[in-house]
């Protein structure tokens, strides 16, 4: 298995562990063809997650900054802000160090690339 492979079957897994979160929803049905409510990020670009990381009380989590509004809009928020609402809905991914943090921030899409 291919070190792109491994990463990708990593992403899957941690994404199948925390499928009942809005954010991972959205990245587990984009994967599954389903078309999803995307922002106008300009420029001709669309999102749908913009992923962060932030450590609170020893615990690194990725969480995302485009969340969705009391009517169930998605909006763009700062990241400071994003974390608190984030934090206190349960929209977060905890992890032990911020590189695993920061690696599942940065490489969660490679669930949409496709296999080879």
């Amino acid at each position: 298995m291919s070190d792109d492979d491994e990463q990708t079957a990593k992403m899957r897994k941690i994404l199948e562990a925390n499928k009942d979160k809005d954010f991972v929803k959205r990245v587990i049905d984009w994967d599954d063809g389903v078309e999803q409510p995307s922002i106008d990020l300009g420029k001709g670009m669309r999102g749908t997650h913009m992923m962060a990381t932030a450590e609170a009380d020893g615990v690194h989590y990725a969480y995302a900054t485009i969340q969705r509004d009391s009517e169930g809009e998605l909006q763009r928020l700062d990241p400071r802000e994003a974390f608190q609402i984030a934090m206190a809905q349960g929209e977060v991914i905890g992890f032990d160090t911020a590189e695993e943090a920061d690696e599942f921030a940065r490489n969660y899409k490679k669930v949409w690339e496709p296999e080879e």
